[in-house]
């Protein structure tokens, strides 16, 4: 991050997530990890992240290698103190492994929202919660294949998401 003043308005919320999103379109997972605090807590649909380690192994190096070069096309942004939620277009080609599936080359077009938490000082994101459809995803990286193909990559998400939820709440 270049800049090291507070988060004091509008403009400069919106400057700071266009930053964060602009490094999600490259390949530097340190430039990445530099948006967020250490103790970061980030909730993905059947998945809770805590700490820099297991956002960057379970969430930023997944998603740098199966989609480098991925867009977040910001459709709109609402602020709170401390907080703003983004809708947002994920748009990638799948260009490396991802979820047990090899590359496809295909693009892919998956809506979200994200509510981030920030602190204004250290311009970090403390906490987030990133709402997208998966099936949508694994639909269209799999779009190519056969259905049973299909289900079977659906079924392979499901029992991991699963397992690592319920690995999640073992260890609280």
């Amino acid at each position: 991050m270049a800049s090291v003043a507070a988060l004091a308005s509008v403009t400069d919320i919106r400057s700071f997530i266009d930053d964060y999103f602009s490094a999600w379109e490259g390949s530097d997972e340190n430039r990445i990890l530099s948006y967020y605090a250490d103790d970061v807590s980030l909730a993905i649909p059947g998945m809770l992240m805590e700490g820099k380690v297991a956002l960057r192994d379970q969430f930023v190096r997944p998603f740098i290698a199966a989609f480098p070069g991925n867009r977040h096309v910001i459709k709109n942004m609402i602020f709170g103190k401390n907080v703003v939620a983004v809708e947002w277009s994920f748009e990638a080609e799948h260009s490396g492994p991802f979820v047990g599936r090899a590359a496809t080359g295909v693009t892919v077009k998956v809506p979200g929202i994200g509510v981030y938490e920030f602190d204004p000082v250290n311009r970090q994101i403390t906490a987030a919660r990133i709402y997208f459809e998966v099936a949508t995803l694994l639909r269209q990286i799999s779009s190519h294949q056969p259905q049973v193909l299909q289900d079977l990559l659906m079924s392979w998400f499901a029992t991991r998401t699963m397992s690592d939820s319920r690995r999640v709440s073992a260890s609280h």
